[in-house]
Parts: C-alpha cells; sequence; structure tokens
C-alpha cells in the first residue's frame, strides 16, 4: 500500500510539473526601420535611369527628412523599381527582400496629385497569390505639370478588396509602414 501510495503520489507530481510547463512563445514579426526609399525611374526600352530618394537616417523626429523631387520628361512610359532600406546599419539592410520575401503581407501604393498626374499605372510585380506586392510598376508622365506622388507601404493589406488591385488604397485596411509625397514635375 505504501509503494502505491509513494507511486501514486510521484506519478500526479510528475503530471503536475508536465502540465505548468511554459509554452514557447510565438516569435513576433517586428517591423523594419525604413529610413530610405529609392525610386528608380527607367524610360521603357531606354538604357540609362534617374533614381529619386526619401532619406530619413534616424527615424521619425530628430532630423528631418530630405526628399528630392522627382523631374521626368513629359509623355514618357517609365518603368519604376522601388527600394527599400535601413541605412542605421553598416552595410545597409536591405528591406526590399523582406517586402518581397513576405510580398503577401506587403503592398505599395502609388497615387498622384492631381489624380492624372501619372496615367496607366500597372503593376509588374505579384506575390504568391497572384496579387500585387507594387516594388515594381509601370506608369506614363502626362503633359507638363507639377504635382505630387505619394508612395505608401501598407503591412497587411486586404489584398483583395474592391480595387485594391487596381492601386486604390481606399479599401486596403492594413497598417501603414511609410508614407512619403514626392514633389514631382514633368518636362
Amino acid at each position: 500500500m505504501k509503494k502505491t501510495l509513494i507511486y501514486g503520489s510521484a506519478l500526479s507530481m510528475l503530471l503536475l510539473l508536465n502540465g505548468c510547463k511554459k509554452d514557447n512563445p510565438t516569435p513576433v514579426n517586428e517591423e523594419e526601420l525604413i529610413t530610405t526609399v529609392q525610386l528608380i525611374f527607367q524610360e521603357e526600352g531606354g538604357m540609362s535611369s534617374d533614381t529619386f530618394s526619401f532619406k530619413d537616417i534616424d527615424g521619425v523626429g530628430g532630423i528631418a527628412a530630405v526628399t528630392d523631387s522627382i523631374i521626368l520628361k513629359k509623355d514618357i512610359r517609365y518603368i519604376v523599381q522601388t527600394r527599400v532600406l535601413n541605412e542605421t546599419t553598416s552595410p545597409a539592410d536591405n528591406i526590399t527582400e523582406e517586402i518581397l520575401e513576405e510580398g503577401t503581407e506587403h503592398q505599395f501604393f502609388y497615387q498622384s496629385t492631381p489624380a492624372d498626374f501619372i496615367n496607366n499605372f500597372e503593376y509588374l510585380d505579384e506575390d504568391d497569390n497572384g496579387f500585387p506586392i507594387g516594388l515594381e510598376f509601370g506608369c506614363n508622365t502626362k503633359n507638363a505639370a507639377t504635382g505630387t506622388l505619394r508612395v505608401t507601404l501598407r503591412h497587411e493589406p486586404v489584398k483583395d478588396a474592391a480595387n485594391v488591385i487596381n492601386n486604390d488604397i481606399t479599401n486596403a485596411n492594413g497598417e501603414t509602414d511609410i508614407e512619403i509625397d514626392f514633389p514631382a514635375r514633368w518636362y
């Protein structure tokens, strides 16, 4: 009887201790620090390119961000590559690669003011589900004008919501990782 009581107590203690084990925490996907966004415009079929940058090396607050003015030819079709970096490290972290790897969780949106400042907008890349990411796009510059090109990166947007696939941010939801207004003019 004593042996049964000891074995029973030991088994109860073992089950109690095993039941109190802490689960391994699920790693949180922390957002990267974005200090630099580059838009690389190349005339369709052309060899040369022009790069325009946004830089905020110390992040929000502190030293003011520097945003280049985009100056391009009018009535031209451009293919644009978007690069995203964290330049607080050396060498700089290429966040573009992470955005591409996690493409189903990210989408860039590009809006111009006035609305027809750029036209014939077309996403040229897609995630594993066939929805746009926006690291590469095509667009046309319209007649000579001045305006603004807003670049927004959304984390976990609703990519299948109405018109989101067509660069309409209205129903995208998600969280804004970064939003930049580039002054622009066509000549």
